[in-house]
């Protein structure tokens, strides 16, 4: 048995990135493994709701209190934000015992401390987003950006088994983390809860069009508003994690809904499941999304599924449903909704596409996990055992 510490700062922001997290501790303790989770606030009971599940039997929480207390403003932020991440683990890492560390949010300077200590490292990498916003950014956020990526470089040697969430998360990992010498990224695809599988038909559900996402506008739910618009004989539902950060945005966001048109924050996994459920149209806004498991979780409930033809989604979402352009979405839109005759082309991929999607189930998604880790603690025991 080894000790891992499972390193996922905001736990409490229940995302795709939170049930990656809890199915790989689950893998890793029905496996016979100590775990321990560093985080910053934890709440049991709010865990247990959201992700509809209590967390894993025998894991050990570690937490470094409110996240406020690192937050920082500007100028600088990033780098006063780190310097105060640092100083908590500090006090943490004297005391602290484990042998390998998994890093299961986002790579940074929350975990990169840590990693001298374990025998080996091993990260879930949602997005590169250091390296991909430096490279895709002017020349003063470059120059703002460049330490902060050169201290990540340093430490993204370090980690000897790299997971990503898609191929094409792969591909942009490999394109900038390469020459630290990270090879052979493994894609694992995230979850999609059991809950969430239905073969309820499609005449027998409300016209109904979803999005889910986080209230935040990078989402861009008020794309929802104006197809709500264009289309007032079916009702619009946006749904997704509110948190105060974004409260006086959601608040003006809000404001003269049309009347088909309702947004559905912070609820519940068996409300959110009974949303997906009760729709026949699910249409996901957001551009170049890492993966999204929203999109894939409408594909498990039965809707009919429409993604931006960008990010990782393609991968399960064949071309036919997918848009570059709102006025392409918008026609898509109308040919599903003027007639139900026209949902007979989803109705004729739906079985090809569950067989595709089997894959994200818990237990496979477990399963791949736990096998790549296992290989590395073998090799961590063979190397060790040579004279």
């Amino acid at each position: 048995m080894a000790k891992f510490l499972v390193i996922h700062p905001n736990i409490d922001i229940y995302g795709g990135g939170e049930r990656v997290c809890h199915h790989i501790m689950k893998a890793l303790v029905v496996h016979g493994q100590q775990v321990e989770l560093l985080a910053f606030d934890f709440d049991q009971n709010r865990y247990s709701e959201i992700i509809g599940e209590k967390l894993p039997e025998n894991v050990t929480v570690h937490t470094l209190g409110n996240r406020a207390v690192v937050e920082a403003k500007p100028p600088l932020s990033v780098y006063k934000r780190s310097r105060n991440i640092l100083r908590l683990l500090k006090k943490f890492k004297k005391t602290a015992e484990y042998d390998y560390t998994f890093s299961t949010q986002t790579f940074s300077a929350f975990e990169a401390t840590l990693l001298e200590k374990a025998k080996k490292n091993i990260a879930y990498v949602h997005f590169p987003e250091i390296h991909y916003d430096y490279d895709h950014s002017r020349k003063t956020k470059k120059m703002y950006l460049w330490l902060y990526k050169k201290l990540l470089e340093k430490d993204i040697r370090k980690i000897d088994l790299v997971f990503c969430n898609s191929n094409y998360t792969k591909a942009i990992t490999e394109k900038y983390w390469g020459r630290f010498g990270i090879k052979n990224p493994v894609v694992a695809y995230p979850p999609v809860e059991k809950p969430f599988w239905s073969n309820k038909p499609l005449n027998e559900r409300a016209k109904q069009v979803l999005y889910v996402g986080r209230f935040v506008p990078q989402k861009r739910h008020q794309l929802m508003k104006k197809l709500a618009v264009d289309f007032p004989r079916f009702e619009f539902v946006s749904a997704g994690l509110l948190r105060d950060s974004e409260a006086s945005w959601f608040e003006d966001f809000s404001k003269d809904l049309p009347p088909n048109y309702a947004v559905r924050p912070n609820l519940l996994e068996e409300e959110l499941i009974k949303l997906f459920q009760d729709s026949q149209i699910y249409c996901h806004l957001m551009e170049g999304e890492h993966f999204g498991i929203a999109p894939m979780e409408a594909l498990a409930s039965g809707c009919i599924t429409l993604v931006h033809n960008s990010g990782g989604s393609g991968e399960f979402i064949p071309s036919e449903f997918r848009w570059s352009t709102f006025e392409e979405l918008k026609q898509k839109i109308a040919l599903l909704v003027e007639s139900t005759d026209n949902y007979t082309v989803w109705n004729a991929k739906k079985e090809e596409l569950r067989d595709r999607i089997s894959i994200l189930k818990p237990q496979n998604f477990e399963a791949h996990i736990w096998s790549n880790v296992d290989a590395l603690m073998q090799q961590t025991v063979k190397g060790k055992s040579k004279p």
